[in-house]
C-alpha cells in the first residue's frame, strides 16, 4: 500500500506547530499550516529528507543563491494512504543550504526511501535542521500563501493537515528520539492477531472508531472480517477501517461472504454490473475491504444494488 510515512531516519522534533519560537503565528491567522522543525541525525551529514511515499515529484525551488530561505516543493504523483485521509500531498521543506540544491531540478521524481535533500541551515535558522509543512492534495498556485499574520503558510487543494494525520511512523525505517510531543500513528511490521466475526446487518465502515469518521464503505449482513482491536463499541477491521462493533458476532450465520480488497486508485461502485455510477461512498479507495456476494461476467457484487469491476480486486 501507498502509505506516507516519515521522511527522515531519525525523528528528533525539536519545534512542534505550536512552538512559541516561531511556529504558533503559522497557526494563528487564516490560512493556516502545522510546520514542525526537525533536526534530524546527530550528524548533519546522515540527515536526508527521504521519499516518503511511492513517487514524489519537485514542484517548485526557490530561494536558492538569494537571501531568502531555500525552500523545496514536494508532490506526491499518486494519492497515498495517511493515518486520515487518501488523497494526493504536498510537502514544503526549508532550510536546505545553496551547494545541496545541485542536481536538483523542478519535474525531478523520486521513488520510496531515495534520498532527496540534506538539512541545512539557510535562511537564518537556529541550527541545521529540515522545517516541514503538509497539505491535502495538490499545490494551488504558487504552493504557498501569505495568511491574515502575513505569515507564508504551504497552500494546497485541501489545506493544510497537522503532521499527526499525515505520516506514519514506519520502525523499520524511522528511529524515535523525540516526537516534540505529538502523538504519530505506527505501521504495524509484525502480522497481528485477531478474531473472526461477522456482520450482522449492513453497516458502515469508517476511517476511525466513531461516526465522525468518514464512512467509505458498507458491508452486507455476513460478511466475514478479522477484528483486530476494539476501542468502546468499534472494532478495526483493517489497518484503517473500523466498523461498529455492536453489528458483529461470533456466531456463523447461514450466508457468509468472504472479502477481498480493491486495487484500482479509486475504484467506481455501479449500481447494475456495467450500469449506472453510483455517487454515494464512489469511488472506493485503493485497498479498501469489500464483501463479495456474487459475480456476473466481470463484475462483483460487493452489497445491494453495489458492483465494482472485478479485474480490481485481490
Amino acid at each position: 500500500m501507498n502509505y506516507l510515512v516519515y521522511p527522515l531516519k531519525v525523528m528528533n522534533i525539536t519545534q512542534g506547530y505550536d512552538g512559541s519560537l516561531s511556529h504558533r503565528q503559522h497557526n494563528l491567522g487564516n490560512p493556516k499550516d502545522y510546520p514542525i522543525d526537525d533536526n534530524g541525525a546527530s550528524s548533519k551529514k546522515d540527515a536526508y529528507f527521504y521519499c516518503p511515499c511511492d513517487e514524489m515529484v519537485i514542484k517548485k525551488i526557490y530561494g536558492v543563491g538569494t537571501s531568502a530561505g531555500n525552500t523545496l516543493w514536494l508532490e506526491s504523483t499518486t494519492k497515498v494512504t495517511t493515518p486520515s485521509f487518501y488523497d494526493y500531498v504536498g510537502i514544503i521543506i526549508v532550510h536546505p543550504n545553496d551547494a545541496d540544491f545541485k542536481g536538483l531540478k523542478v519535474g525531478q521524481k523520486f521513488k520510496r526511501g531515495e534520498k532527496i535533500i540534506l538539512e541545512g541551515d539557510d535562511g537564518k535558522a537556529t541550527g541545521y535542521h529540515f522545517h516541514m509543512a503538509v497539505g491535502r492534495g495538490k499545490f494551488l498556485g504558487t504552493g504557498w500563501i501569505k495568511n491574515s499574520d502575513g505569515i507564508w503558510v504551504i497552500r494546497t487543494t485541501e489545506g493544510a493537515v497537522k503532521p499527526q494525520n499525515a505520516f506514519f511512523i514506519d520502525p523499520d525505517f524511522t528511529t524515535v528520539k523525540n516526537t516534540g510531543g505529538i502523538k504519530f500513528t505506527y505501521l504495524q511490521t509484525k502480522p497481528e492477531e485477531f478474531s473472526v466475526m461477522y456482520v450482522t446487518k449492513s453497516l458502515n465502515v469508517r476511517y476511525g472508531p466513531g461516526t465522525n469518521y468518514q464512512a467509505i464503505n458498507s458491508l452486507p449482513a455476513g460478511t466475514k472480517v478479522n477484528v483486530y482491536a476494539t476501542s468502546d463499541s468499534w472494532s478495526r477491521i483493517s489497518e484503517k477501517e473500523w466498523v461498529s462493533h455492536n453489528f458483529l458476532t461470533a456466531t456463523k450465520p447461514r450466508q457468509v461472504y468472504e472479502t477481498k480488497v480493491t486495487t484500482a486508485e479509486a475504484l467506481n461502485v455501479r449500481q447494475t454490473p456495467n450500469g449506472l455510477k453510483v455517487k454515494e461512498k464512489s469511488p472506493l479507495p485503493n485497498n479498501t475491504l469489500v464483501a463479495v456476494m456474487a459475480t456476473k461476467g466481470n463484475w462483483t457484487k460487493i452489497n445491494t444494488d453495489r458492483w465494482v469491476y472485478s479485474a480490481y480486486l485481490a
